[in-house]
């Protein structure tokens, strides 16, 4: 069967589905050669550039349709053992595709490379590049790849015989990443032209997916616990769980994209109770396990039991995660059941411990709730860490202990559940520490108190569209509306309206007016404020339902899972973890779990890398029968609107340990892979791939100079994660098919991410021959590995005796899609068939 005589166009990277088409998007890049009398392309260099990007041999990524051929050609019997390729004879190994490579290039997916140099991820390579994992050496077994258990991993004894309960937890390494080589990635089209074609070439459209609104379809990622590899009955979370890239787990000697996101925090054993209600002689809260997550799997990286031989435990407060000591890394800081802050790297080695404890660590609830925090004060480049009203500077080398105000410390009326934040409050370019009902300057005085008021949980956002903050006070069930810069009362207070003291406020606009509202959970219910400057009110926009019978200071956060301006909330009480939608408070999801509930709050972060968001939940094995909690008991062990009933999980009676929840089929928005700390606001930790922060913008770092949240215009929230550009950002998966000349008749489908996000692994592949007009399917294969954009990933299938196919037949591949079990959403479908190819030693026209 003789192919019919089509254009011979080259994609720049990438054979589209359906055409075959020139890598041209504007001139600068690539000129095409006119089309020939018969619609094919005329080859001659003369007629236009080699390459894209004026590559040679050795360059950085070049891809030219320079035919290798020679003399005119009706088919391979015109060119003497070689090829007929558009017209042209062309040495059968130089065949690619439609296209004949040069000596000096690579025939890649169907088109004609030049590699450019070696890296390991698309930070090696220059702007417009990617790194092609594909063109380089498969990838090498880590030397000391450690895993839990293994001789090299953090179970293992320290060289010096001790134990990781006294010092270094122990070094964890993936493999090795493979290198590749830097190419091009193909060119975005220019607004409004349509196809993916403009100018007769070929580029990428700008690829976005916009999730649809209604009830989350949600599946569980991966869980940790109930049981722990290490220390294997401490794994009750009590606190917020924080996420960030901090451990270099391929030991490639970076932290980046090809490092997953860690998960990391304090589990204990709270023995089915609060943790200080256990009777032990020390408290449970003070005796919990610090520990680090491979947040792509959930796999354990390192454990580290004690700070020091002579300490208890961690508490199992909130810690906060930062670059603390500039070395371009995360640090983790943390407290120790003593008191002590401490200064923890991304392999579990303790690096500083504080010259005094934290005031207040004798309480037996200390560790039970409230949470770290870090700021650069006096922007010096040395973050200062506090906890409610104390803070300690980082200067020097070590973890000095500066003030312990003398008023609000941002407690609740739980002692030691402090939770406070570094903010400018007067616009002198200077961090205070708003610690609930006090705001403190940098050298320990008092910017304002609100003597008369009982202290509470703080929050931070413009609310009245004024350029200045407002403070949020929420105390004895209550909200305020307070000036920044004076404390003076701008709004309220007004009644929660439920028993209980109140939880730590969000900021967010809920409804999709473009103006924060205020959310706090309750006792029994969880409550949306809506401020309102024209009449000096706050009125309640909508209250729901929890179950929350005991604590009443739990916290939460939010989030706009489709990205249309709505933010949901994200709350988990004793008993559910529930989604509310924002505008209205019904459920948009909720699943068991079980807690005895302290500040800590579920939060969303992209927890994996993908490119999407998760949901992180932990978990506590408190008594689901318990008088304080009562999850198994009418009507919770029922099901009703917007829930399903109580059950206890399979082989336990309670929950333990976390679980991160995705979307079933990858369509929520993207976001930052960082939640440093229980008063995380955007602006308060860089992400280089945003603007929340100005130069040196790296990630985790603490700015010098804290970016106002509310000055960003998409921020002006407050324990929502977001980011301002890519929201939208999706793959969008190709195909091309290549049937070298061996037999058996070898088919290799190279599947390519031309879209703008991770495309995850488990994209299926059917491999197709087509015979008299009828297509028949010879077999199926999936990827095994997500792909980054422009990557490829080729699959291959050795036909069989009973497929009965030759080098003469045609075949095709396409990505299989089920509809009714979508594993990722991408911005087109059009392009997921490739076309008609015969083996690269017939002729090709």
């Amino acid at each position: 069967m003789r192919p019919s005589r089509r254009p011979s166009r080259l994609l720049a990277l990438s054979l589209l589905a359906g055409a075959v088409v020139s890598s041209a998007c504007s001139d600068d890049e690539f000129t095409a050669a006119p089309p020939d009398a018969d619609g094919g392309f005329n080859t001659d260099a003369s007629a236009g550039s080699a390459g894209m990007g004026g590559g040679s041999a050795g360059s950085d990524a070049a891809i030219s349709f320079d035919s290798a051929g020679s003399g005119g050609c009706d088919d391979a019997q015109d060119c003497d053992g070689g090829v007929c390729v558009s017209g042209a004879c062309c040495a059968a190994e130089l065949v690619c595709g439609q296209a004949c490579c040069t000596s000096a290039q690579t025939c890649f997916a169907n088109a004609c490379v030049v590699p450019g140099k070696v890296c390991h991820s698309a930070a090696d390579c220059a702007q417009g590049q990617y790194c092609e994992l594909s063109l380089g050496d498969a990838p090498d077994a880590g030397a000391d790849s450690g895993v839990p258990g293994d001789a090299a991993g953090p179970d293992a004894a320290l060289a010096d015989g001790s134990s990781p309960d006294a010092a270094d937890a122990g070094k964890y390494c993936t493999a090795s990443p493979p290198a590749g080589r830097c190419l091009d990635l193909p060119p975005t089209c220019p607004q409004g032209s349509d196809g993916g074609t403009v100018d007769g070439g070929v580029c990428v459209q700008t690829c976005e997916y916009h999730p649809p609104s209604g009830q989350l379809e949600v599946v569980a990622k991966w869980k940790w616990g109930p049981v722990a590899s290490q220390f294997p009955n401490f794994t009750d979370i009590w606190s917020t769980p924080l996420i960030g890239r901090i451990s270099d787990t391929n030991c490639d000697g970076a932290v980046d994209e090809l490092d997953p996101p860690n998960v990391v925090f304090v589990s204990g054993n709270a023995k089915g109770t609060c943790c200080h209600c256990t009777g032990d002689a020390v408290s449970q809260c003070k005796t919990g396990v610090l520990r680090m997550l491979d947040g792509r799997t959930g796999q354990e990286v390192w454990s580290l039991r004690k700070a020091s031989a002579s300490s208890v435990g961690f508490a199992a407060m909130t810690m906060a995660i930062g670059d603390v000591d500039g070395d371009g890394r995360m640090d983790i800081v943390a407290a120790t059941g003593e008191g002590l802050v401490v200064l923890v790297d991304a392999d579990g080695k303790v690096t500083r411990t504080s010259d005094k404890p934290i005031p207040g660590n004798g309480a037996d609830t200390f560790g039970w709730g409230g949470g770290l925090a870090l700021g650069d004060m006096d922007g010096d480049g040395f973050p200062e860490i506090a906890f409610g009203a104390t803070v300690f500077a980082t200067d020097g080398g070590g973890i000095t202990l500066k003030f312990t105000g003398a008023h609000g410390d941002g407690s609740s009326n739980v002692a030691a559940t402090s939770l406070s934040t570094f903010v400018d409050l007067d616009g002198d370019g200077k961090l205070e520490l708003l610690a609930g009902k006090t705001a403190y300057r940098f050298d320990g005085t008092e910017l304002w108190n609100r003597a008369d008021l009982t202290d509470g949980f703080s929050g931070v956002g413009d609310l009245d569209a004024d350029g200045l903050p407002e403070a949020l006070l929420v105390t004895g069930g209550k909200l305020y509306v307070l000036e920044g810069s004076t404390g003076a009362t701008e709004l309220g207070p007004v009644s929660l309206g439920s028993t209980g003291f109140g939880g730590p406020p969000t900021v967010a606009d809920f409804d999709g007016d473009k103006r924060p509202e205020i959310g706090v959970a309750q006792q029994q219910q969880y409550t949306v404020v809506k401020p309102d400057y024209g009449k000096v009110t706050l009125d309640i926009l909508w209250q729901t339902a929890n179950h929350d019978l005991s604590s009443s200071v739990t916290g939460s956060s939010v989030f706009d899972f489709e990205g249309d301006g709505k933010a949901e909330v994200i709350y988990a009480d004793e008993c559910f973890l529930w989604v509310y939608y924002g505008s209205t408070g019904e459920p948009r999801f909720a699943t068991p779990t079980t807690s005895f509930t302290g500040t800590e709050a579920s939060l969303v972060a992209d927890i994996d890398g993908d490119g999407h968001a998760e949901i992180l939940m932990g978990s506590n094995g408190a008594d689901p029968s318990a008088s304080g909690w009562k999850c198994d008991v009418a009507p919770w062990n029922q099901p009703a609107t917007g829930r399903p009933a109580w059950t206890p999980p399979a082989g336990a009676s309670a929950y333990r340990g976390l679980t991160v929840f995705g979307d079933k089929s990858n369509g929520w928005v993207g976001t930052r892979t960082i939640w440093n700390q229980h008063t995380y606001h955007v602006s308060n930790i860089c992400d280089s791939r945003d603007s929340a922060c100005d130069a040196p913008n790296v990630y985790g770092s603490i700015p010098k100079h804290e970016k106002p949240n509310w000055s960003v215009p998409w921020l002006n929230n407050f324990r929502q994660n977001v980011q301002d550009k890519g929201l939208f950002d999706a793959p969008d998966a190709t195909v091309s098919l290549a049937v070298p000349c061996v037999t058996p008749v070898t088919l290799q489908a190279s599947v390519r991410n031309l879209g703008l996000a991770l495309l995850p692994a488990g994209v299926e592949v059917g491999f197709f021959v087509r015979k008299a007009g009828v297509e028949s399917l010879l077999a199926q294969a999936k990827t095994d590995a997500p792909l980054f954009p422009g990557q490829v990933k080729v699959l291959e299938y050795v036909a069989q005796a009973a497929d009965a196919v030759t080098l003469k037949d045609a075949f095709f591949a396409r990505i299989l899609v089920d509809p009714q079990n979508l594993t990722f959403h991408e911005c087109r479908e059009d392009n997921n068939t490739s076309p008609d190819v015969l083996a690269n030693c017939q002729s090709v026209q």
